[in-house]
């Protein structure tokens, strides 16, 4: 009678667990540094969404006065963007980011940044924007920017926030 082996030998097994291995760590690394990116996109399109709705929500503002300085409740331009937007900005008005980079280049992950208004005011004055929170709007113009809440000044490709 004929002995026939089926299946993998403990060799070949342990060598196609090593390979894996050698991809999961050279890999791995640009992965986080890629999903890190992605996420900060995603909190400079929220921003857009944000200035955009921003922006509808003075004009029909606006169209119910003649003033050129005018108060908007920042729920109203919550009111105006979508379920899944809202949900991507937290109570405290910060909306999660991917990571950041300091001066020197180091990367770090996770952390937060800010919505906030910005019209004529020094960067030290800038109000954040929440829930129930109100913004100066002045000759028709809406200033919404991010504003890094601690360390994350800047974006994880080294741009800083205020800048988008």
């Amino acid at each position: 009678m004929k002995n026939l082996k089926k299946g993998f030998t403990l060799i070949e097994l342990l060598v196609v667990i090593a390979i894996i291995g050698i991809l999961a760590t050279t890999l791995a690394p640009k992965l986080r540094v890629q999903l890190a990116k992605a996420k900060d996109s995603k909190a400079t399109s929220l921003l857009g969404v944000v200035r955009t709705a921003g922006s509808v929500a003075l004009i029909e503002a606006l169209i119910s006065t003649t003033r050129t300085t005018t108060n908007l409740e920042f729920d109203e331009i919550l009111g105006k963007i979508d379920k899944a937007s809202r949900e991507m900005i937290a109570a405290d008005g910060s909306i999660s980011i991917g990571g950041s980079k300091n001066a020197e280049g180091d990367q770090t992950y996770g952390g937060s940044v800010g919505l906030v208004d910005s019209v004529g005011l020094a960067a030290t004055d800038m109000t954040p924007l929440k829930a129930g929170s109100t913004m100066l709007v002045r000759d028709d113009e809406i200033s919404i920017f991010l504003r890094a809440n601690n360390s994350e000044a800047r974006s994880s490709e080294g741009k800083n926030w205020s800048e988008y």
